[in-house]
């Protein structure tokens, strides 16, 4: 009976024991998953945010320029750069008799930048020190854009900008009282290497006109009313041959117009995509990023072969463009302005197109108008108001992935 009794005490403590145990299970459980929900959440969202989109077509074709040669062979310097305007007697490049004459001429240009700044940065008397301070502030702010993006063209521009504005700067709080020293010492330096450069035989210009080394670019210099006379499959022979014109005894060239023309051939169900169209934007992926305004001259279709003759021209001459010859373009038929969400986002719901969105704790269904779309992106109107065929607006955090969406359901 004695026994009896104490097992009592003993099997009560092993049941509490037992809840206890149990009710840790569930709130450790309860913890774990709270965790991995707020850690591992299974939606996830981007900002729609104001973008420009464009409906493209990739041209295979040819660039060509109305343009005359530059004769001239051998160790040659030049000094003017691809794409500058020159005319009749400009002194286009040098010819050295030794290899020591090509780095004179080099450290003369930089001698000659160097005393046009230091000449620039003493005119700057009577300046206010908060516009100083401020042009300082933007030119450096301009430098680190030019280097953070890599855009080793534009680099010493900006490099020289930022120079001029911290001289100035000095010159105005009386750290600096002039540079006449440092300026006398690099205009002897350079009158003395201009000396025994002076002689040279030179390369002149013999017409007006854009010019480009031969070091940089042979380009295709043809008579445009050849190229309009030629039918779909004959310019597709020369667009596939690629000939380009050898360079050998020659300086290079001068473009005399102040445009050119770009030759494409491709399927006549692609050319139609530019019926209608007067105006395009021509670019070259890795030469010529920025895209240029074009006119559609010609769409010559030869209903035989399924083949179509494009005809662009382009009003816009740079160092750039002079170095195009058969190239790949991309061609922006239309350009469009709005909203921009990830194709990921787009869902159907009782027949209407729409993307669920975030408001605080709750998912909520937005009705979207589609002005362009292509494989990764959809563009909808700005301007979005609930209750209308567009309800999306500009930086509405828009669910792009995410499991069991529901209009008005918690996240």
């Amino acid at each position: 009976m004695h026994e009896q009794n104490e097992s009592q005490p003993k099997a009560f403590i092993k049941i509490l024991f037992a809840l206890f145990t149990a009710l840790l299970v569930v709130v450790l459980g309860y913890l774990c998953i709270q965790i991995y929900t707020i850690f591992h959440r299974t939606y996830k969202t981007e900002t729609a945010i104001a973008y420009t989109m464009s409906d493209n077509i990739t041209l295979k074709g040819v660039a060509v320029f109305q343009a005359v040669d530059v004769p001239g062979s051998g160790n040659l310097g030049y000094v003017v750069q691809d794409g500058e305007r020159v005319s009749a007697g400009t002194i286009l490049a040098e010819q050295y008799t030794d290899d020591s004459q090509g780095a004179m001429r080099e450290r003369l240009d930089r001698l000659d930048r160097a005393i046009l700044l230091l000449t620039k940065s003493e005119n700057s008397s009577g300046s206010d020190l908060s516009v100083l301070t401020t042009q300082t502030r933007t030119a450096l702010y301009n430098l680190l854009d030019q280097i953070d993006t890599a855009s080793y063209g534009a680099i010493q521009d900006a490099a020289e900008d930022f120079l001029l504005a911290q001289n100035k700067l000095q010159i105005s709080t009386g750290q600096a009282a002039g540079f006449g020293e440092v300026l006398a010492s690099l205009q002897a330096e350079r009158d003395d290497i201009a000396a025994q450069l002076n002689g040279l035989q030179t390369i002149e210009a013999d017409t007006n006109g854009y010019f480009v080394s031969s070091e940089s670019a042979a380009p295709v210099v043809r008579d445009p009313t050849e190229l309009d006379a030629m039918s779909p499959a004959d310019l597709q022979k020369m667009i596939n041959a690629g000939e380009t014109p050898s360079n050998a005894d020659l300086a290079g060239h001068i473009v005399t117009g102040f445009s050119w023309r770009f030759y494409a051939v491709c399927s006549a169900d692609l050319a139609g995509r530019l019926n209608g169209l007067s105006r395009v934007s021509i670019s070259v992926p890795g030469k010529q990023e920025e895209p240029l305004a074009a006119t559609v001259v010609d769409v010559t279709t030869d209903e035989e072969t399924g083949l179509a003759k494009v005809a662009l021209e382009c009003r816009s001459i740079n160092a750039q463009v002079l170095c195009l010859n058969y190239e790949e373009a991309e061609i922006s038929l239309h350009t469009y302005q709005g909203i921009r969400i990830d194709r990921r986002a787009l869902h159907i719901v009782n027949g209407q197109r729409g993307v669920y969105v975030k408001y605080g704790d709750l998912q909520r269904f937005r009705r979207i108008t589609i002005l362009y779309e292509d494989d990764t992106y959809i563009l909808v109107p700005e301007g979005g108001k609930v209750g209308e065929d567009n309800e999306l607006r500009l930086y509405d955090e828009v669910i792009v992935e995410g499991s069991n969406l529901q209009d008005g359901k918690l996240l």
